[in-house]
């Protein structure tokens, strides 16, 4: 009898086991499938410059060249980022793939990352259905949507970051082993190199205020010895190749660039304009959006003791960046993790749902009206700053009191009346459905509204590419230019970042130190590549043909201190107008017009360094 019950209780374990593992899988399967469409489609358009074309020429440069200690962009060392993200890029580059989709890959994928241990976060938080809807609420959001379309390490460190808090959780409860934490420890590891201190700051912090506020500071459980070798082991051997080959690069990529950028007294310049405190937050609300409606819902009080983390996680990255006198809009990245945990557990508890539905709705709701009022008589300057508050090349814009960059606000009034029906449509149906009690229709219907608002985004990046591409410009340059022409370009580089990749030259700089090449430009490698005026014009008025891309208007430009006659039009090329001091550098039949695809498509890159053996021609 004994021996069948036990027989009975096996054959139910196993079922039981089955039953599990399947619906592990099918939660796996309907994660991926409703991420794909939010993060991977439209991966491939040009790159979108300011800064964007940074994280596809850098890369490019170090598989070129084959130095994977330090990274260079335009021919100079760049370390204003560690170079994990430029390492996954440049392996995929070396598959064959485009370099646009090659960079902006290693944005989705982290974000497809974060978005399944957030799953398996919130499944501990709040059992299997809070860690799904957690998982898609991440996944859905405005943010993740528009950056995972955006070449750029940000999401890479918002999932090392997730790594470590899943395995901070994993593996609290378990007895004392050599494994236990060694996610924890990989996750800072790999976020150090990711993105700097912050990857390390954030884990450690977020951690020891938890485990304070609980009551439980003693740090003995936390394998130090291991994780500490763990840590070493990831993180240590670049940092050292940096240090040993040149201190000074060392000094200048972790002390300035990463903790005097924060106090605000960098020694290095750079013409970033920084977001309010206040705009910051409302971006960040914005961002995470629609689901950052739900982020006070109440919690029940049963809930695990570790349930408090999350709050903690999101207030500690948060209050960082707010209290930073260098915030950028997107700052607030690392925090959606946790604002995602916070949102699924509300929603798989039903508490606190409905009274934040009904102002949500009304908020969208009179936000959808003026949308669609405003969209039809939307001005150049209304469009201008709303921009600003979503990028800093737009600011810039703003604080030197130019213009609107685009031919006519119409296409962006039409996306805000789109935006505008979205609204409507989405929070009417979600607030319907929650009045019947149809609690999971209503999640669809936002989830819905979270699609359309991620159809919008792609149209506004489509709408903006001409506008932002290099492209166009560099195929002009390679139609035009010989292998000994010089190219200038007018103003800091990194806001045409993708014209030494996309014209497979090296470029030289004028008036253009600030920003990410403030340090390399004082190096010796540097000497002749940064031109004052002075030495422009007698550049200009050389032997060898010159062609100068700027994107300032001509009144504000160099050109209008040139000699008359040595100035010869181009083109105007999206932002950028082309010149040069040749008549045969002029608009020739067949040229490419301004925002035209048509151009160069990066194929081998070339290495830009001087010195090496693959330097392009014209380097």
């Amino acid at each position: 009898m004994e021996i069948r019950n036990s027989a009975t209780g096996d054959q139910a374990s196993t079922r039981s086991s089955a039953l599990r593992s399947r619906a592990l899988w099918g939660e796996l399967a309907a994660l991926i499938v409703i991420s794909l469409p939010f993060l991977f489609i439209g991966l491939g358009h040009d790159f979108l410059d300011e800064g964007e074309g940074l994280y596809g020429a850098i890369p490019s440069e170090m598989l070129a060249c084959r130095d994977w200690i330090l990274p260079h962009f335009d021919g100079l060392p760049y370390l204003e980022k560690p170079p994990l993200y430029f390492w996954l890029t440049a392996a995929t580059l070396a598959l064959g793939v485009s370099t646009e989709w090659a960079a902006r890959l290693w944005s989705a994928l982290p974000a497809l990352g974060s978005v399944l241990l957030t799953w398996r976060l919130g499944a501990r938080l709040s059992g299997r259905e809070g860690g799904v809807l957690a998982g898609i609420a991440l996944a859905t959001c405005a943010g993740f949507a528009l950056l995972a379309r955006r070449a750029s390490p940000d999401l890479l460190v918002v999932c090392c970051l997730t790594l470590a808090m899943y395995g901070f959780v994993r593996d609290l409860d378990r007895p004392a082993g050599r494994g236990r934490f060694v996610l924890f420890y990989l996750g800072m590891g790999l976020g150090l190199l990711a993105k700097g201190l912050i990857g390390v700051f954030f884990p450690l912090v977020i951690v020891g205020v938890w485990r304070v506020w609980m009551g439980r500071p003693r740090l003995g459980d936390l394998n130090l010895p291991v994780g500490a070798a763990l840590f070493a082991l990831v993180a240590l051997p670049w940092h050292l190749a940096v240090a040993w080959r040149n201190p000074g690069h060392f000094w200048f990529y972790l002390v300035d660039n990463q903790v005097l950028r924060f106090l605000g007294r960098r020694a290095f310049l750079e013409d970033d304009v920084p977001i309010s405190t206040l705009g910051f937050l409302v971006v960040s609300f914005l961002l995470f959006f629609p689901w950052s409606v739900f982020l006070l819902a109440r919690r029940r009080t049963g809930a695990p003791a570790w349930g408090s983390l999350a709050a903690i996680w999101a207030v500690i990255v948060v209050g960082f960046f707010a209290s930073s006198g260098s915030r950028l809009e997107y700052y607030a990245l690392p925090a959606f993790p946790a604002l995602a945990l916070l949102v699924g557990g509300a929603w798989t508890e039903r508490r606190g749902i409905g009274i934040w539905l009904m102002p949500g709705a009304a908020g969208s709701g009179l936000v959808g009206m003026w949308a669609l009022w405003a969209g039809g008589s939307l001005t150049a300057a209304q469009v201008l700053r709303g921009l600003g508050e979503l990028n800093v090349y737009y600011r810039i814009l703003r604080e030197q009191g130019l213009p609107l960059p685009f031919p006519s606000p119409d296409p962006f009034g039409h996306l805000l009346q789109a935006l505008g029906l979205t609204l409507l449509v989405g929070w009417t149906i979600a607030v319907v459905c929650w009045r019947r009690g149809w609690s999971r229709g209503s999640f669809a219907a936002l989830l819905l509204t979270a699609g359309g608002i991620a159809a919008l985004i792609l149209q506004l990046l489509h709408l903006i590419e001409p506008h932002h591409s290099a492209r166009a410009v560099a195929a002009a340059i390679v139609e035009r230019a010989g292998a000994d022409d010089i190219v200038v370009h007018e103003g800091s580089l990194e806001y045409s970042a993708a014209l030494p990749l996309y014209a497979g030259r090296r470029v030289l700089v004028l008036d253009g130190r600030r920003g990410d090449l403030e340090f390399a430009s004082r190096l010796p490698e540097a000497q002749g590549m940064f031109l004052d005026r002075e030495e422009f014009v007698h550049l200009w008025q050389g032997e060898r043909p010159v062609f100068l891309v700027t994107q300032r208007p001509p009144s504000r430009s160099v050109v209008t201190t040139l000699p008359p006659g040595s100035l010869h039009e181009v083109g105007l090329y999206g932002s950028r107008h082309l010149y040069s001091n040749r008549p045969q550098g002029a608009k020739v039949s067949g040229g490419f017009p301004a925002g035209s695809r048509r151009g160069p498509t990066p194929g081998r890159p070339r290495c830009l360094v001087p010195g090496r053996a693959e330097v392009g021609r014209g380097g």
